[in-house]
């Protein structure tokens, strides 16, 4: 098992290995969010991330893999820089896989365990105050066909956008950074999400790129009706980039996933975020001067 405290410890190799680290915010709990830095400073930057979802702690190791493997290989071209934010949601996965026992505040201990219905915690995907990251970013907040409305293990869209610490600190290391594309690695079902209401030349492009992660991945292509609210869904919406969620591991198993299909998981998506970036700076480069232009600014 993936623990967070084993995060912060690759984190430290990444650093005595001459990567860039560094930390995109705190959490509802004040624990640190650490990203990784692998390419080029150009301009061009991606956004990798991870077990924003609790219980899907094994896709922070699948993001330490994908960055080990960049570092690993210097030779492969990239034409910008990766910043890979392995476990966006530390204080959920902590709460996952070692219940409240960590928590200090005994009224918040006992309002999770009221929540939960219990102290078995391993299917838990909010983070410590019962808020569901991935549907608390302001994109067409509150719509989704399973949005929550109260304090819950998973589905709780929160008082408000951005209401949840985790939320707030990825929305504003987005904006900071302006990547030209994101990916984000969720658990599980190996299918591929890409759309949010693109039209015209925007759906197109980013139609495209998905079926190129779709041929490399071997994961199917699928449009969710009544999802909203997501890292993804923002990231199209605001900031007008190809964005994707990524659902890894075969949806025969249950949670909790079983560790032992990492190696399988790792293979299918090793040199994923290199080649996308890539491919989307080359267009970018490519259109550059002409009216096409405007579908990246």
């Amino acid at each position: 098992m993936f623990r967070y405290e084993d995060l912060l410890k690759e984190v430290e190799t990444f650093c005595r290995y001459g990567a860039e680290t560094g930390v995109v915010g705190e959490s509802e709990l004040g624990e640190r969010i650490p990203y990784v830095f692998v390419g080029r400073k150009n301009g061009y930057r991606m956004i990798v991330q991870a077990s924003i979802h609790a219980r899907e702690h094994l896709t922070a190791l699948v993001a330490v893999c994908l960055a080990k493997h960049l570092l690993k290989h210097p030779e492969l071209p990239i034409e910008g820089g990766i910043y890979f934010v392995p476990m966006t949601n530390p204080d959920g996965v902590r709460l996952c896989q070692e219940g409240v026992g960590f928590i200090t505040d005994k009224q918040r201990k006992s309002n999770l365990l009221a929540i939960n219905g219990g102290s078995d915690f391993t299917l838990w995907k909010a983070n410590a105050d019962g808020v569901d990251l991935n549907v608390n970013f302001d994109a067409r907040w509150g719509e989704g066909v399973q949005n929550a409305y109260y304090k819950s293990s998973g589905n709780y869209v929160g008082r408000e956008p951005f209401s949840a610490a985790e939320t707030r600190a990825l929305r504003d290391f987005t904006l900071r950074l302006k990547p030209v594309v994101t990916l984000s690695y969720h658990l599980k079902g190996e299918e591929v999400y890409w759309e949010f209401g693109q039209k015209g030349h925007r759906r197109l492009r980013d139609k495209r790129y998905a079926e190129a992660i779709s041929k490399y991945t071997g994961y199917p292509l699928v449009t969710l009706n009544g999802s909203v609210g997501g890292y993804k869904d923002w990231c199209i919406e605001r900031l007008h980039i190809p964005a994707y969620t990524i659902e890894v591991g075969n949806d025969g198993f249950d949670h909790p996933f079983p560790y032992g299909e990492l190696s399988a998981i790792v293979r299918q998506n090793l040199d994923l975020p290199r080649r996308l970036l890539n491919t989307v700076v080359r267009d970018r480069k490519r259109l550059r001067g002409t009216g096409l232009d405007a579908l990246y600014e």
